[in-house]
């Protein structure tokens, strides 16, 4: 169990040097030793009883700047992932590298020139979107193998890195580069579970539930800047804009609601494991989820456009980094297949609205 924390404080200052990071393209250093300083780098709460708390930090964590959400999610992911699939002398390994400041990343996207292969137990091809990788120490990747995805879990030094080709709108800080893995020996402790345990259901579809905090985070950010910016204007009490803040902070409160519902049937879905109703219900609840938070970051996205105007969309104000951190994390893989999802499992009742822990809807709702 994580230590109790401060989401205001973690926000505070982890957003305190985030123009910093986003103006100098750098890994967020500082971030880190705050995220260090509480514990959250060395004992992330990923247990399946935490994972409230979880998500409450990756909130706090994304409020304060998404660039450093998007790499500490990433963290947490691979602490998960071998928590999951990892032997007891991985984790262990794990463990003690973490107790020594070690920063874990996950990488599944190839190099579309140089995809990476594992053959006689050496490297070829390397990753792209390589998030965090001037800041990280070790990662875990995925490579073919015996038609499946083999997770290799591995240190980063000495990889070379082609920092040329990034050039985003936003999340610059979060650095997703091109690593070049050519030629590194895989000794068999570096491969992380079977084939195919990096994809295995439900915990896969259900992951999104982490970036989806992130997100949340990101979105509340936008609400707070554009409420400090109409009282700092004296315009907070024109009706229209209240109208705005109030669409604004339901967005935010609505999303924050879809995440404690999907920490519910998480926590029922490890609870039961062989439970294909809990399992089916955490995907569809997740699949949901990526619909209702993207909808709301863009309808606040427009709201808080139309609040701040054009003041915000010229650095230093906040909401420009911030307007183009969000719209760039939004674009996560396949979100229409998401929707279809969350649709088709609503016809086939596998997700309803207003359904309790039981699987059964509330009457009184």
């Amino acid at each position: 169990m994580v230590m109790t924390f401060s989401s205001s404080s973690l926000t505070a200052d982890i957003a305190h040097h985030a123009a910093d990071f986003d103006r100098d393209r750098a890994f967020p250093h500082a971030a880190f030793d705050t995220l260090s300083s509480q514990g959250l780098l060395q004992k992330p709460p990923i247990a399946a009883a935490d994972i409230a708390t979880l998500l409450r930090v990756l909130t706090a964590v994304g409020r304060g700047d998404l660039s450093t959400g998007r790499i500490y999610e990433g963290h947490v992911n691979a602490c998960w992932l071998i928590d999951a699939a990892g032997t007891v002398e991985q984790k262990n390994h794990a463990n003690a590298l973490l107790a020594k400041g070690a920063r874990f990343g996950v990488w599944n996207t190839d190099d579309p020139s140089a995809p990476l292969t594992l053959e006689n137990d050496r490297l070829s091809g390397g990753k792209n979107y390589a998030s965090g990788v001037d800041g990280l120490t070790h990662a875990i990747v995925t490579a073919p193998r015996d038609a499946g995805r083999q997770m290799i879990f591995m240190p980063l030094d000495g990889l070379h890195v082609d920092r040329s080709w990034w050039h985003p709108v936003g999340m610059k800080a979060s650095g997703s580069h091109i690593v070049d893995m050519s030629g590194v020996e895989v000794p068999p402790d570096w491969l992380l579970g079977g084939v195919n345990a990096y994809i295995a259901q439900p915990w896969f579809t259900a992951g999104a539930l982490r970036f989806l905090a992130v997100q949340t985070g990101g979105i509340h950010a936008v609400f707070d800047t554009a409420l400090h910016h109409l009282r700092q204007t004296g315009k907070a009490d024109n009706p229209y804009q209240a109208h705005r803040l109030g669409r604004m902070a339901t967005a935010v409160e609505t999303c924050c609601l879809w995440l404690e519902k999907g920490a519910r049937d998480w926590k029922a879905c490890a609870d039961e494991p062989e439970n294909q109703s809990r399992a089916a219900t955490l995907m569809a609840t997740v699949n949901g989820a990526r619909h209702m938070v993207e909808s709301a970051a863009l309808n606040v996205l427009q709201e808080a456009e139309q609040a701040i105007g054009a003041a915000g969309m010229i650095s230093p104000h906040p909401y420009e980094r911030l307007m183009r951190d969000l719209r760039t994390y939004l674009r996560q893989p396949n979100p229409d297949g998401a929707l279809a999802a969350f649709g088709n499992a609503v016809i086939s009742a596998a997700w309803q609205p207003a359904q309790n822990e039981e699987g059964h809807n509330n009457d009184d709702c």
